[in-house]
């Protein structure tokens, strides 16, 4: 096998953890009586759930061809999914700032000033405030 190949365990869970959500799905397609769907996630379920406890690592090929599509899945998450977060929100937040004139950096310059130092309030010096920090 080859070094990235999964153990014997993982292949285990990974075929009763699908098992468990074929079975879960299947009982929500159960509930709504649309009984094929069910029936073919009934097949499903025992089919991961008894090669995941009898022969798991039969479910190498399938293992691999999951795992290659979770690849995709993750990269088209992290291209455009996170890149259109991104961009949506600081946008917004960046429209809504130079609506109300708002620098919350305070990088304006003000000549007039002789200091931008911002003074702040003190902490109390006991040191029992570090034992928890947050």
């Amino acid at each position: 096998m080859n070094t990235n190949d999964p153990s014997e365990k993982q292949l285990r869970q990974f075929g009763l953890m699908m098992a468990g959500v074929f079975s879960f799905f299947g009982a929500v397609f159960f509930y709504k009586t649309w009984t094929i769907a069910a029936a073919v996630l009934g097949v499903l379920v025992l089919f991961f759930g008894s090669m995941g406890l009898a022969s798991p690592l039969s479910l190498l090929p399938i293992h691999k061809k999951w795992m290659r599509f979770a690849e995709v899945i993750g990269n088209f998450n992290a291209k455009v999914i996170l890149s259109l977060t991104y961009f949506l929100v600081f946008t917004v937040i960046r429209m809504v700032a130079s609506v109300f004139r708002e620098d919350p950096l305070r990088r304006k310059m003000e000549p007039e000033k002789d200091s931008y130092w911002i003074d702040c309030v003190p902490r109390d010096a006991d040191p029992k405030r570090y034992e928890k920090q947050f």
